[in-house]
């Protein structure tokens, strides 16, 4: 994986996506992925421009937003070994998070 821009993304106007914001902003998210201007997380992949991403899970799977949900969802059952914990995040936790996710570009 090549290393994300430095700049800060894009904020978005969607208001699934700043729902997602808040729920990453409020979740142990921040203290492993970085999101420029967000949060400052060292372990997980830097996901400031995760949005800009053609596929996740180390090219395992499309970035699309069932993808991303599901990831969300069950990390272990999309990739098995993933060091990404289970969140316990579903259905319309996992929807908004995903849409902010997908609006970092």
């Amino acid at each position: 994986m090549g290393q994300e821009p430095a700049s800060a993304p894009v904020e978005s106007t969607d208001p699934l996506a700043q729902e997602g914001k808040a729920l990453f902003a409020q979740s142990t998210c921040v203290g492993c992925h970085t999101i420029t201007g967000v949060a400052a997380g060292q372990i997980g992949p830097n996901l400031t421009h995760f949005g800009s991403r053609k596929s996740l899970a180390a090219n395992m799977m499309a970035n699309t937003p069932a993808n991303v949900a599901k990831w969300i969802e069950n990390p272990d059952h999309m990739k098995p070994g993933a060091r990404m914990p289970n969140l316990g995040m579903t259905g319309e936790q996992s929807k908004a998070l995903a849409a902010y996710l997908l609006s970092l570009k």
